[in-house]
């Protein structure tokens, strides 16, 4: 099932159960954090379920608040955060990948601030199913969920 997105910025409820789907593939609980003002970057993150017999690969996004998005993985080595940019996400078949703070996720250079409470479409490219478009909400600054609030 695919959902026409008419608005590309839409203000409104808080929806954290939200799945939009391509073939074996769903997207659901997309979401980023609130920016300071005049921030460079911002991260997204979703859960990404392959319900498909097939290996899947996200690879590339766009938004209309990025000036490009890019897939990077936090890691913690040697007690010292290190961030990696990944050419793809691998989304094997039967799977559940989920894109968090302090791992994989979304790097968005952005075109504008990111406020709570709003919410922005991202459109994310998959080698197989194609484009899956979801509406991200856009929570507190420092929220390490979506739940964690507008």
């Amino acid at each position: 099932m695919k959902y026409v997105i008419a608005a590309i910025v839409v203000v409104g409820a808080w929806a954290s159960v939200a799945a939009e789907a391509s073939g074996s593939i769903v997207v659901e609980r997309a979401w980023a954090r609130a920016s300071p003002m005049d921030a460079p970057n911002g991260a997204a993150y979703l859960t990404i379920v392959n319900n498909g017999t097939e290996g899947d690969r996200l690879i590339n996004a766009s938004s209309t608040v990025a000036e490009n998005i890019q897939f990077h993985e936090e890691r913690t080595e040697d007690g010292i955060a290190k961030m990696r940019q990944l050419e793809v996400i691998e989304v094997p078949p039967g799977s559940t990948v989920r894109l968090k703070p302090s791992g994989v996720h979304l790097l968005m250079h952005l075109k504008r601030q990111l406020k709570a409470g709003e919410a922005f479409l991202l459109i994310l490219n998959f080698e197989k199913a194609g484009a899956v478009q979801v509406t991200a909400n856009i929570g507190k600054a420092g929220a390490m969920d979506d739940t964690s609030g507008k």
